[in-house]
């Protein structure tokens, strides 16, 4: 998905600086929750919460619900990308796509490869 937005551009930007929301990336191969999350990354659960926030408005995690048979449905927490593509425009705006987490930054390096040599 494309962030080509200027707030939407400074979010993913301030989300990969900040470097407990990389390490909370980092441990989200798999669906947590979030007292999980807080605990592998050492982070206080009220820190843990505001930067799961921070890294789902920038789209780079999900939310998952479990729904459990007693009522209480669980929400987990799951890494969303694969990467991070930014280039620069012709104009020198960035261009920013988030990569499904299907989609590797190598396989968006051979896309884009593969588009400059059409157009040669």
């Amino acid at each position: 998905m494309a962030h080509n937005d200027a707030s939407e551009t400074q979010a993913l930007f301030d989300a990969l600086a900040d470097p407990d929301c990389r390490d909370i990336l980092r441990v989200l191969d798999e669906p947590l929750p979030a007292k999980e999350v807080a605990s592998v990354c050492d982070l206080p659960q009220t820190s843990t919460y505001r930067k799961l926030e921070q890294l789902s408005e920038a789209e780079l995690v999900a939310e998952e619900t479990e729904v459990r048979p007693d009522g209480h449905h669980a929400t987990a927490y799951v890494r969303d990308c694969g990467g991070v593509f930014v280039g620069v425009d012709a104009d020198g705006a960035f261009e920013i796509d988030v990569l499904p987490a299907e989609e590797r930054p190598s396989e968006r390096l051979a896309l884009l490869w593969s588009r400059v040599s059409e157009e040669l």
